[in-house]
């Protein structure tokens, strides 16, 4: 959970709603091209400029041109196509939201949570739970409605209108339950379609921490603090547990290779096996999705963007499937046995050396001799993409960034207590005594009762 009242408890995971939609729009003298009635009109744009002021540098000053569907990433008064995108939650000033959680202080049940998590502008997966056990499970976000055959997957000509969003998506027709007769709801980032009228997610994450999570909950019934504690912190991957059955007889016979053949499929750091697996891992994506697209956009997505972090399991599929067209004439087998042969080898470090991470201050940090103590680390960073306990550690935007677990809370509604750890601290002060004040305790997994 992030947050818990005297009656109820909330928490919330990332919904990759897809909530940004992009035009092509045909462009001439400033103006915009519509077809209405078979005959062309043309619109002109709104144009907002915006003065940038730099310190000790001229001001700067950048002229926005845009339309219904959004921002124009072009220039009208040159002709041609250009893209206009537009993100369905930019409207407004968040009030929705704001008033929505400051709502939620005073729901006296899951019901009543629902109707105002649905409200939240921006998308995630809520659930929550209450005194009289109930639970219940709401996505919130402004979902664009669509024409019936349009997924927003792909840019549309903008010029026709009907393509054009047709209004939101209320929060009763976005994916939602109340009382499983399961008893239980898990919600980890993957395709939760199936419980809405509404389909939100084009490409969610994929699905293998939360059906970790479910078959851990559902085999025993006697959850505590304690266990609910261990299970945030569970590094098995049940990713590597596919693979390893097919990756196994594929395996060179190298002392590397005993090490993967005898791993746990657990991203601790102290685990080599878990180093040679993503290694492996790592150069067969590399090799299959750049025999086609070339070696060098292949790297850059490894390498520079979110896009392994987030959308994995789509490129499982076919890195999974042996009739991959993917794989050519080739074949499966002997792509993973090209790749194991050269990436499944001595030295092997443990994963904790692999993975590490400095945690920098958001304005200065990387700027500072690190003995300012504005930027902590490098820290080790266990778990990986499909652990519970997440441990990605990716560049995107040109800057180094992490996926993992920067806030810890467990609560039992039973006891007026919530158990936290923060990543950081309280305080942003560089001198302050609350500043990096929960590293340590993050680091060593210990947990802060915060009492009424």
């Amino acid at each position: 959970p992030i947050g818990r009242t005297n009656d109820l408890a909330w928490g919330a995971t990332y919904s990759f709603m897809d909530a940004v939609d992009s035009w092509v729009e045909d462009c001439h003298d400033g103006s915009y091209r519509r077809e209405v009635a078979g005959r062309s009109e043309w619109h002109p744009f709104r144009v907002r400029v915006e003065i940038v002021r730099r310190r000790k540098h001229p001001p700067v000053e950048m002229t926005f041109f845009e339309n219904p569907h959004g921002v124009l990433d072009g220039d009208p008064r040159v002709e041609g196509l250009y893209l206009a995108t537009r993100w369905a939650t930019a409207r407004g000033t968040g009030a929705r939201s704001l008033a929505a959680m400051l709502g939620m202080l005073h729901a006296p049940d899951v019901s009543a949570a629902m109707k105002l998590l649905g409200r939240v502008e921006t998308a995630w997966n809520w659930v929550c739970a209450d005194r009289h056990g109930n639970i219940g499970y709401q996505m919130s976000g402004c979902m664009p409605r669509r024409a019936p055959d349009k997924n927003g997957f792909v840019p549309l000509p903008g010029w026709d209108p009907a393509n054009d969003w047709q209004g939101e998506v209320p929060a009763d027709e976005l994916p939602r339950e109340l009382n499983p007769t399961r008893g239980f709801i898990v919600s980890a980032n993957e395709d939760r379609n199936h419980l809405g009228i509404a389909k939100p997610s084009n490409m969610p994450m994929g699905a293998y921490r939360a059906d970790r999570i479910a078959s851990e909950i559902a085999r025993r019934d006697d959850w505590t603090i304690e266990s609910v504690h261990a299970l945030q912190h569970d590094l098995y991957s049940p990713q590597a547990e596919q693979f390893m059955p097919i990756l196994a007889p594929c395996l060179p016979d190298t002392s590397a290779a005993r090490i993967l053949l005898d791993w746990d499929f657990r991203y601790d750091l102290a685990s080599r096996g878990a180093t040679l697996f993503e290694r492996f891992y790592r150069a067969l994506f590399a090799d299959v999705f750049g025999s086609a697209c070339g070696t060098e956009i292949a790297r850059h997505l490894l390498e520079e963007t979110n896009t392994l972090a987030d959308f994995y399991a789509n490129f499982d599929r076919v890195l999974l499937d042996p009739r991959s067209v993917w794989y050519g004439s080739t074949g499966r087998d002997a792509v993973w046995r090209q790749v194991a042969a050269t990436t499944v080898t001595d030295p092997v470090r443990p994963w904790g050396k692999e993975r590490r991470v400095s945690v920098r201050h958001l304005l200065y940090g990387g700027r500072l001799p690190r003995w300012f103590g504005f930027d902590r680390g490098p820290l080790s960073l266990p778990g990986g993409r499909a652990t519970i306990h997440q441990g990605q550690i990716y560049r995107a935007g040109g800057r180094e960034t992490t996926f993992a677990p920067s806030y810890r809370i467990i609560t039992d509604l039973g006891q007026d207590v919530a158990y936290t750890c923060l990543a950081g601290g309280p305080s942003d002060r560089r001198f302050s005594r609350w500043y990096a004040s929960g590293l340590a305790d993050w680091l060593a997994r210990r947990l802060k009762p915060l009492t009424p």
